[in-house]
This record gives C-alpha cells, structure tokens and sequence, in this order.
C-alpha cells in the first residue's frame, strides 16, 4: 500500500512539473499544435516516469561519485519514510485510503458519464441536415451554443446570420477534422485517476483552452476578418453544461482574444519544446532508487570497512512472508556484486521487520531474522543467507570443514573487525551466525 501511496504522489509531482513548465515556456507560444502535442503526451507519459529505473541503466558508482546527483531530491519510499506511514497491523488506514480513492473515481465516472447521457439525449432531439465524409450537422431548435463532438457539430442556424454561421462551421469544422475529441476524453480520464490532484485539473483546462486557440488560428489564418470573428466570439459568450463538447464559447474569452492579436512567433521558439528534455531527466534521476544509490557511497561509513558481496540469498519458512521480501527484493541493501558492511546488514534487518511488521506480522525480535555468513570465499569475499523464522526458533548452525578436522563452531559477528580476522586467518568455517 505504501508503494501506490508513493507512486501516486510522483504522479502528481510530474502534472505539477508539466503545469509549471507549460505556464512559464509555451503559454504564450503560438505553435499551438506543438502544445498541443506537449500537454497530451506528457499528460499520459506521467504515468509511466515513476516506473522507469534509471538505476538499471547508469552504474551506481557513477552516480556516487556525481556531485550533481547527490544534489538532486530523492523522492524514494526511504525519503518520505518517516512522512507517510500506514499501520497495517490494523486495516483501517488501508481500507481509509484506498476507499476514498475509489470513491473519488467512481464520482469522477458517473459525472463523465453523466456527461455522456446528456449528449445521447441531445442527439436524439437534433436533426440532421447535412452530411459529408468527415462531418455530421445537426439542428437543434433550443437556445444553445455551437457545439462539436467526435465528427457531429451541433447548431441552432436560427440563432445566426449566414455569414456567422459559415465561420462557426469552420471553427467547429477544425475540432472535427483534427479529432479534438480525443483529447478531451483523454484527460477526462487522466483527470478520474487523479482525481485528488489539482495539478491535473489544471492540465485539462490548458488542453481545452489551446484547442480553442487552434481551431481561431485556423479560421484566422483561412482568411477570417479578426474582429468581426473577435464580435462573434462575443456574441456567442453564454454557458453550456456540456463539459465534454468542444464549444464556440470559451470562459477565457479574453485570452483567446488576446493570442488572436498576438504576433506569430518565429520558428526559433520551437527551441523552448527542447527543455522538456531536462526537466525530465531531472525528475527520473529524483525518483531514482535511494537504495541502491547510497549503497555505493563510500562517505557513508568512511570509518567502517568493506567487503565483497558475492550472493545473497533468503530463507523465509512462511508463504505469505516469503511472497512479501520476494516483491519487496529490489529495495534490499545487500545485493550480489555490491560491497556490505556489518551496518549495511543491520539497516537490511531493520529494513525487512519493519516491511513485516507493515504487512501485520507481529513480534518481530533479533532471533526473527537472522543472517549466515559463508567465509570460505577467497578475496574478501563472502555469501550472505538471510534467514527469517517467524515461529522464532533458536537458530542454531554448526559449519565443519574436512580440511580442519570436522571441527564445528558457533560465531556471533557483531564488528566487521571479526569478520576480518576471520579472513585473515584462513580458517573454512563454513557458514557463520551473525546475530546484531
């Protein structure tokens, strides 16, 4: 439950940097259709970016040894740790959470479709008096505004002058054509996911707003004279309940106004669509796994030593828990390859009962989770089992060696100097109990 909390609070974080970024660089660029473009693609691609493990791909003692990286916000489960914290030995905050956000989208869907039933309701009403193979027009005999959706506009031609109407149908006429519907239905449905997220309520009504500023250029650019159109705009300003059409009208009219008189911006603007570039690599690089980061960083612990790591393995004698350390495996501490240290092993302890004692195991004590030693490995190297005995047995281990006689003894490695010496003096022991 803790990695949907996390996971969905960098989905909000990504729409915040999508929103910042449009309202700083492109609002007030006039390549509509790249913004266009942007606003959809990054509005889908957010969820997606919390997934991706940059880890997997850049080494992690490159990353240790960059100072820029070390500077950039992690916004790993370790970070907000101590922030956000569900007690799962009772369901209530679980079944709190989880219930509001279903809750949340379910209002969401029945609003959408809502929404949905009113449009059937309209059609039904309307009729139809000219068709091409892109276009559909209705006429409906109410007072209402021209409207579009999918490839039907909806008038009323009563309510308009020959020469306003030819304008409306080329307005409507660019929504259909260039399938602005879609759009609009995709971030309905980013916006009933995240429902709690203001950031993509803001996204939606940028989207909404650009369509309109695109189907103006269009109508402008195909010859329109701007302030007869400007007046049209004015004359057709009302409300429309319908949230899902794209509509004549518009609630920024003085916006759409405004980039109407604005001068074109050059191509050289297109430059500002390359910024996205970093800003995303900024945002992967902070949700990057904290784990295995400080992992490697050798100011850690500089007074401690290391050793190699050359397996790690686990032995969990409960189903449940055992399905619980495999899922949770790419967060431990201690991975094949990497350097451990005695804290590295006794923060894996505390990282593995605190995941137990979340998913309602109780009584979790040092005997609980135990760790085996193999120091029979050349090179500093040694193999690690973690062993988890939720019946919390006396864990109890002899290793024997034929080269030294059969001869059985008990560790318990509490400094990294044992483990040391234990090297050193070459003895094959075969696995060690190390209790911290």
């Amino acid at each position: 439950m803790q990695n949907l909390f996390i996971y969905l609070l960098k989905v909000s974080v990504c729409y915040a940097a999508i929103y910042v970024f449009y309202i700083v660089l492109l609002r007030r660029v006039t390549h509509y259709t790249g913004n266009r473009f942007f606003l959809l693609g990054s509005s889908l691609i957010a969820f997606f970016i919390p997934l991706f493990r940059v880890d997997l791909f850049v080494a992690p003692k490159t990353i240790a040894h960059t100072s820029i990286i070390k500077y950039i916000p992690n916004l790993t489960a370790s970070a907000t740790r101590k922030l956000i914290m569900f007690n799962d030995s009772s369901a209530n905050g679980v079944n709190i959470f989880i219930g509001l956000f279903i809750c949340g989208a379910i209002i969401c869907c029945i609003l959408f479709f809502t929404q949905l039933f009113s449009l059937k309701k309209i059609t039904a009403k309307a009729k139809l008096i000219d068709e091409t193979a892109e276009i559909r027009l209705y006429q409906l005999d109410s007072e209402i505004m021209p409207f579009s959706f999918g490839n039907r506009i909806y008038i009323n031609k009563n309510m308009h002058a020959a020469d306003e109407l030819e304008k409306i149908i080329q307005h409507e006429s660019v929504h259909v054509r260039q399938k602005h519907t879609l759009d609009v239905l995709a971030m309905e449905l980013v916006c009933i996911l995240n429902w709690y997220n203001p950031f993509a309520w803001l996204i939606k009504k940028v989207v909404k707003q650009n369509l309109e500023f695109l189907a103006d250029d269009v109508v402008i650019r195909n010859g329109a004279d701007k302030k007869s159109y400007q007046y049209l705009l004015l004359k057709t300003t009302g409300y429309s309940g319908l949230n899902l059409a794209s509509k004549l009208n518009f609630s920024s009219l003085k916006k759409r106004i405004y980039m109407m008189n604005k001068t074109r911006n050059s191509n050289k603007h297109l430059f500002k669509f390359l910024f996205v570039l970093p800003v995303i690599m900024l945002i992967v690089f902070a949700f990057r796994n904290g784990n295995s980061v400080s992992t490697y960083s050798p100011e850690q612990n500089s007074n401690e030593e290391t050793f190699q790591l050359s397996k790690v393995t686990y032995s969990v004698n409960e189903a449940h828990a055992k399905a619980l350390v495999e899922k949770a495996q790419n967060e431990s501490l201690l991975k094949a390859g990497n350097p451990f240290t005695v804290t590295s092993m006794k923060n894996e302890r505390d990282r593995l009962k605190m995941l137990l004692e979340k998913n309602g195991y109780g009584h979790i004590t040092s005997h609980t989770i135990t760790f085996l030693i193999d120091s029979s490995l050349t090179n500093n190297s040694f193999a690690v089992q973690i062993n988890i005995d939720l019946q919390e047995k006396a864990l109890l281990l002899k290793g024997s060696d034929k080269q030294t006689g059969n001869l059985s003894r008990n560790y318990s490695i509490k400094t990294l100097y044992d483990l040391k010496n234990v090297a050193q003096a070459g003895v094959t022991l075969g696995q060690l109990q190390a209790k911290m």
